[in-house]
């Protein structure tokens, strides 16, 4: 009698020593868990908008002549080619006139060559074929 006595008490004793285990190990998942949850970064809303891409043709020159009638003074310069100075990536703005408020007509890339041929007042060269580029994006030999 004894032995079936004891028999139950070990099977009563190891069923709970099992539940507790299990029970242990799904208090460690959910703390886990819910560690995992808290650290997670909330995201953030990022809003996008659409801008319309304006694309101007490489200048290559020569262009069609120029239409806008010259108001500014120009002096004459020994014809030279010269390079676009903008980082990678960027360009300068080949223009009908001296100014940014002229229409744009090309662009030039970094180091790309334009020879000029008269300088304005205000900083402009023209170009062989009537055109304009700011001449402080301009410099005598190529980037590196």
């Amino acid at each position: 009698m004894k032995s079936s006595k004891t028999k139950k008490i070990l099977c009563v004793i190891l069923a709970s020593v099992m539940i507790f285990s299990i029970a242990g190990c799904k208090k460690k998942d959910k703390a886990k868990e819910t560690e995992e949850t808290e650290a997670a970064p909330t995201p953030i809303p990022v809003e996008t908008t659409t801008v319309p891409a304006v694309t101007y043709p490489s200048y290559s020159g020569p262009l069609p002549s120029n239409d806008i009638e010259v108001t500014w003074t120009e002096s004459d310069i020994e014809q030279k080619v010269m390079y676009a100075s903008v980082s990678e990536g960027e360009f300068l703005n080949v223009r009908k006139g001296p100014d940014t408020n002229y229409d744009v007509v090309g662009t030039l890339t970094r180091n790309q060559e334009v020879t000029v041929v008269a300088q304005t007042g205000n900083g402009w060269y023209k170009t062989f074929d009537g055109f304009y580029v700011f001449g402080d994006l301009l410099t005598n030999t190529p980037s590196t």
